[in-house]
């Protein structure tokens, strides 16, 4: 329980992270992303997402976190990025998504 819980904060820090930063560098000159507050807000979401990769690292093996993380972090990002930012969520990144998620479940296992 407390591994989905770890992984559930993780994924919602780096996607709203990760969106962030994208809407925030994108068409901004540089003076621009100096005053940009969805570039410190998404990189301080990032970072936090990080930190709680190393406190989940305290209490499970890294053949655990890494794999389960990444991979659902990889899946809510596409769907994040398609719905908030126009990406193009293609046949070819769902299967991506599948192959990864199916790696993901082979590894923690």
């Amino acid at each position: 329980m407390r591994l989905i819980a770890y992984t559930a904060v993780y994924t919602t820090l780096a996607t709203l992270g990760l969106v962030l930063l994208r809407r925030s560098l994108a068409d901004a000159s540089l003076a621009e992303l100096a005053r940009a507050p969805g570039l410190y807000a998404g990189g301080l979401l990032y970072a936090a997402s990080f930190g709680t990769f190393l406190l989940s690292l305290r209490h499970f093996e890294v053949l655990t976190v890494f794999p389960l993380f990444t991979g659902v972090a990889y899946a809510t990002v596409a769907v994040a990025s398609a719905l908030l930012l126009d990406e193009p969520l293609t046949f070819a990144r769902v299967a991506g998504i599948a192959l990864v998620a199916a790696g993901a479940v082979l590894l923690v296992r």
